[in-house]
C-alpha cells in the first residue's frame, strides 16, 4: 500500500482501534476476547470481538449466558485474528453468518490528494466535537433509523475517545450528508458516512472524506481506516478511488 506498510500485526492493531473507537455501554473481558453489549443497537457493539486465542474452558457457555442475561442474541465478530477453528465450531453450534465486512486502510496524504477533485458547488462542511441534536436528527433521518435507536447511538458517540468530530455537509442550508472520525495512536477511524438519498451519486461522500482527512491530518493522524459491508459496491468504488485498500475481512455469526 502506497505510503503504508500493513502486515498482520498492524492489521490486528487497527482491528483493536476500530473496537476502541466504537465503545458499547457494557464491556467485559473473557481472556483476550471482548464481550460487548449496547442494548441491541449496532451489531458491532453487541458482539464478541473474538480476537486472540480461545479463553479458558466453557467459553461458549459464558458468552451465551452474557447475552441471554441482557435479552440479546449471542453474536461473534470473527476475523483473521480469531482462532482458526472458531468459525467451524460456531457453525456446528447453529450460528449463522449475518454479514460479511471488510476493513480498509489508506494513508492520510493519499486520501487528501485523491479527494481534492470532490468539490460540490457551494457545499460547505461543518464540524462539531459532539453529536449535537441537529446532527443526530440528520443521522437518524438519512439512515432511516427509528427514534428508538437514538439513545443507543448517543451512548456510543459520547463515549468515543477524543479527539473526534462529527461532520455535516450543507448546500444552500440543506444537510446533504454526515460522517464521523475518531483518532487514536495516529490512526483516524471513519464511520457513519451517510448521504441523504436525494443527494447520492453527487460526490457528497467524497467531499466529506476530504474534510475528515484534512481535520485528521491537522490532529496528527497519518493513516485512515474504515469498515464497510463487502457487498456495498458504490462505497467500495469510492474508497478505492480515494486510495483505500482492503487489509482484512471479517464476518459475524449470530444465534437467532
Amino acid at each position: 500500500m502506497k505510503g503504508l506498510s500493513v502486515g498482520p500485526e498492524l492489521t490486528s492493531a487497527i482491528e483493536q482501534l476500530a473496537a476502541s473507537g466504537w465503545p458499547p455501554s457494557e464491556l467485559e473481558s473473557l481472556g483476550t476476547w471482548k464481550l460487548r453489549a449496547n442494548g441491541g443497537v449496532t451489531t458491532r457493539a453487541n458482539s464478541v470481538l473474538a480476537a486472540g486465542p480461545f479463553p479458558e474452558s466453557e467459553w461458549l457457555e459464558r458468552v451465551e449466558r452474557f447475552y441471554r442475561e441482557r435479552g440479546l442474541p449471542p453474536c461473534f465478530h470473527v476475523s483473521d485474528s480469531s482462532p482458526k477453528e472458531l468459525d467451524g465450531l460456531l457453525a456446528a453450534a447453529g450460528y449463522e453468518v449475518s454479514m460479511n465486512c471488510l476493513l480498509l486502510a489508506a494513508s492520510i496524504q493519499q486520501v487528501l490528494q485523491r479527494s481534492a477533485a470532490y468539490e460540490i458547488g457551494e457545499a460547505k462542511v461543518t464540524l462539531a466535537a459532539q453529536p449535537e441534536e441537529p446532527w443526530m436528527n440528520d443521522f437518524l433521518r438519512m439512515e432511516g433509523f427509528p427514534e428508538e435507536r437514538r439513545a443507543g447511538y448517543l451512548t456510543i458517540f459520547k463515549a468515543m475517545p477524543k479527539p473526534k468530530t462529527f461532520a455535516t455537509i450543507y448546500e444552500a442550508g440543506e444537510p446533504m450528508g454526515v460522517a464521523t472520525v475518531v483518532i487514536e495512536e495516529g490512526w483516524a477511524g471513519i464511520s457513519n458516512v451517510v448521504v441523504d438519498p436525494r443527494h447520492r451519486r453527487k460526490g457528497v461522500a467524497g467531499r466529506l472524506l476530504q474534510a475528515l482527512a484534512s481535520w485528521a491530518a491537522e490532529h496528527g493522524a497519518e493513516g485512515m481506516y474504515l469498515q464497510v459491508l463487502a457487498g456495498n459496491a458504490p462505497a467500495l468504488e469510492l474508497y478505492g478511488k480515494l486510495g483505500f485498500e482492503t487489509i482484512s475481512g471479517y464476518h459475524y455469526r449470530i444465534r437467532k
